[in-house]
């Protein structure tokens, strides 16, 4: 039961099933959700110049894989670029190998349509700068900390609202995904 984790809230029923197609920065493949059928995925919508000191999701999904156990053989943490013009397959791999390596952590990029639609989707915002060399990006950059627990089905299980936070309740998550795959 999500709600006996403190941080993470129940969304079944609320959202449609997990659905994209992007490229997977790992190996340059367009993948879609049907790729992760089987396995729990976490998604995370953000960008590789934020200007916090330590990009807290990335770090906590690190941490996650730590605590799954054989269970991490079948999670995956997807990091959604919101900043195409910036993140380019290149430097996004190149970011999220400071974490870990695909596939448990990989990186989406695509045409400016596909993240704005999968954003949509879940109920996202963003707002990113027209260019990577836009300056004053600390205020120019926007978006939500969402980040979305669904099923190896594809279904939408959960909103973990403390995964971008210093003390996020990675224990009780770790269980819950370990119970489902």
């Amino acid at each position: 039961d999500a709600g006996a984790i403190p941080g993470v809230f129940d969304i079944e029923g609320h959202f449609p099933p997990l659905d994209f197609r992007m490229e997977r920065v790992s190996d340059g493949r367009t993948v879609t959700a049907r790729d992760y059928r089987g396995d729990a995925v976490i998604v995370y919508f953000g960008f590789t110049r934020c200007p916090d000191p330590v990009p807290l999701p990335a770090l906590n999904a690190a941490r996650l894989f730590g605590m799954l156990g054989t269970a991490k053989e079948r999670t995956r943490f997807l990091f959604v670029t919101v900043d195409l013009a910036y993140d380019t397959p290149t430097r996004l791999k190149r970011y999220l190998a400071q974490f870990g390596p695909p596939p448990y952590i990989d990186g989406l990029h695509g045409t400016p349509a596909q993240p704005q639609a999968f954003a949509r989707r879940y109920t996202v915002f963003f707002k990113a700068p027209p260019g990577p060399d836009t300056p004053d990006t600390d205020s120019a950059i926007r978006h939500t900390g969402a980040v979305y627990l669904f099923a190896p089905s594809g279904k939408p299980l959960a909103l973990i609202n403390d995964f971008g936070d210093a003390h996020p309740h990675l224990p009780a998550l770790a269980k819950r995904i370990r119970s489902m795959v």
